[in-house]
């Protein structure tokens, strides 16, 4: 095959052109508002009449013509400015040409090409059985990955029902802004609805993109609780979403598609290490449930870039670097949709368990056949406190009674009624209590520790749990006991 560009037609005397061999395999528009023209010769096959099928692998073509040699009206006209209903090919998703020839016959064909995209894309020369296997592929592939889809925003929108998480909300517009996106490159829906009319599909993908980019960014904050934990990258976060909420309108103009293009490639190669490094430190300083979390990151965030290097044209395309984002994405979903249901969950058991307040009447009814019985009480809760004040078992997030009672030499049922019957307070109150007294104690010392994150070392696992539990002891909130001690302290010094 061999190529020229520029906005001349060689209809009439194409020889005296210069062409020449392309020596790729995929052709990069990089935004060019120019045409692209190619000269190609087919042979078919000796024997049987045969269709061959030309096959443009991208949606975004604004519109593409095919020439016999010496014939100045195209014969065939496909691309994104053209209802589908006119396509010579209208079954597959990508703009393709029906080669026809009889047995034996060679022919000349000229295709003309224009497009405002930046997609490096094949074009592929097949018979009937290979364009039906791949249509049978892309059928199978995007409608399986739909359903799914379907279903994980259906769940996110019942959890947010149940739970009242802004997370699931965010999430499920994430992944049906996705979901679209896809579907604009890669699969067909739009066509069931409307066959006639002309998709312009650049613009609606990076529309839809840009929304994605602006409801994954605020997702991550909410999930990871920046404002709180991490400011900084609470900061970065809230410009990457003003940047992306800026640069939308540019959708609507071909001019700065390309400017479009390579700020939203910009924000999310800036921001993925640094949600992946905030992760890590997040899990180190206490929040150990993300672990999970950071594995399914690390693959997206490989995936990503891999995806960003092809959209700025860095690579050109493969299978891997088109596939992998939409085909490996539903797995990484699904496993951040369980990270966000291992929060709320948490989070819920935590509420429930700092209302709880033990009730004396039922304490009498409860021991009314002590377990007690035998075991010398002043010397467990004597190794108790002592075990809390030298081994400060109650800094372990995930610390069970259980746990505790080993330690003792007693059961879960015997130290359950020891701490109720000498203490006033059933376990968890009694561990929430020693860790509230740490905090006091840290933020006594003078830190200047972030508040969150001495929380997370305490051994409280969100912010809510531990807000509430604080201020039920206190009256306060930290950022307010910190500065009254400190007042009184500055009190008590000048007198």
């Amino acid at each position: 095959m061999e190529s020229d560009r520029g906005d001349f037609s060689p209809l009439s005397n194409g020889d005296l052109f210069d062409w020449k061999r392309i020596g790729f395999s995929s052709l990069n528009f990089s935004f060019s508002d120019k045409s692209y023209w190619f000269r190609f010769r087919v042979h078919f096959r000796e024997g049987e009449q045969q269709d061959l099928f030309l096959v443009l692998r991208w949606r975004a073509q604004d519109r593409a013509e095919l020439y016999l040699a010496g014939r100045p009206n195209a014969i065939q006209t496909v691309g994104d400015r053209i209802p589908r209903s006119d396509w010579p090919v209208q079954n597959f998703p990508y703009p393709s040409f029906r080669l026809q020839g009889n047995p034996g016959e060679e022919k000349e064909f000229l295709l003309r090409i224009e497009s405002t995209s930046m997609m490096s894309f094949p074009m592929e020369l097949m018979d009937e059985a290979g364009l039906r296997s791949d249509l049978a592929f892309e059928t199978f592939l995007f409608s399986s990955s739909a359903c799914l889809y379907i279903l994980m925003i259906f769940a996110a929108v019942l959890y947010y029902k149940t739970t009242g998480l802004q997370e699931f909300v965010l999430y499920a517009g994430y992944i049906l802004c996705m979901w679209l996106s896809y579907d604009v490159n890669f699969g067909n829906i739009y066509e069931f609805f409307d066959s006639g009319s002309s998709h312009w599909s650049e613009k609606k993908n990076y529309f839809f993109f840009g929304v994605t980019t602006i409801l994954f960014f605020q997702f991550i904050r909410k999930f990871l609780e920046t404002k709180r934990s991490m400011p900084c990258l609470n900061a970065v976060l809230r410009g990457c979403i003003f940047a992306s909420l800026a640069s939308l309108p540019m959708v609507f103009f071909d001019s700065y598609l390309h400017v479009l293009s390579k700020i939203t490639a910009f924000l999310y190669a800036f921001a993925m290490p640094m949600i992946l490094f905030a992760g890590i430190y997040l899990q180190r300083t206490g929040n150990r449930k993300l672990r999970l979390f950071l594995f399914s990151w690390t693959v997206y965030m490989l995936l990503g870039y891999t995806s960003i290097f092809y959209y700025l044209g860095f690579v050109g395309y493969t299978f891997f670097t088109v596939y992998a984002l939409p085909i490996l994405l539903p797995l990484d979903l699904i496993v951040l949709f369980y990270n966000v249901i291992r929060k709320s969950s948490r989070k819920l058991e935590e509420k429930k368990k700092s209302y709880l307040s033990p009730n004396p009447f039922d304490k009498k009814r409860k021991y009314t056949k002590s377990k007690l019985s035998g075991v010398d009480v002043d010397r467990s809760l004597e190794s108790l406190l002592k075990l809390m004040d030298s081994e400060k078992p109650y800094l372990e997030e995930n610390l069970q009674l259980q746990d505790v009672a080993d330690r003792l030499g007693l059961n879960q049922h015997q130290l359950s009624e020891l701490m109720n019957s000498r203490l006033g307070m059933n376990f968890a109150s009694y561990v929430n209590s020693k860790r509230i007294e740490e905090v006091k104690r840290i933020l006594e010392s003078g830190t200047e520790r972030n508040i969150l994150n001495i929380a997370f070392t305490v051994g409280f696992g969100s912010k809510t749990s531990f807000n509430v539990e604080f201020k039920k002891a206190t009256g306060l909130t930290p950022k307010q006991y910190k500065e009254l001690f400190f007042r009184r302290e500055k009190l008590s010094n000048k007198k």
